[in-house]
């Protein structure tokens, strides 16, 4: 089973911002999360002085103790995707959730630099 859920377009000040917990089914094994760099105010139209980190914690225990699953760092400013000087124009972090039962995930994000647009999708499968 396959979910997607839309992240809206919002913007994330600097410094560190929680978003969750939230429930992991029993069934679901990976966690992909989007993020759209050419937005109005996104990471393509910043400068390398703004970076969005993401960390993925994990808990089994309901929250009360957490593990990081997966962390990245996107940087703002242009990335080239190919040889062709395409810009990169989406950041993908795959998390691959541990098994077990009454999971919980949350992401702490952590925004240096200026102020950055973000939408995108995150699917559960």
């Amino acid at each position: 089973m396959t979910t997607t859920t839309v992240i809206p377009l919002t913007t994330l000040p600097p410094g560190q911002l929680t978003f969750g917990p939230s429930n992991v089914a029993d069934s679901e094994t990976r966690i992909v999360l989007a993020i759209d760099r050419t937005v109005t105010g996104g990471l393509n139209s910043l400068t390398p002085a703004t970076r969005v980190a993401v960390d993925v914690q994990q808990s089994d225990d309901g929250g009360a103790t957490w593990f990081l699953a997966v962390g990245g760092t996107f940087p703002g400013g242009f990335i080239q995707a190919d040889k062709a000087g395409d810009p990169v124009t989406v950041n993908i972090l795959n998390v691959d959730v541990y098994p077990g039962t009454g999971r919980k995930l949350k992401a702490v994000v952590t925004v240096t630099g200026s102020p950055v647009a973000v939408a995108g999708t995150l699917t559960s499968q």
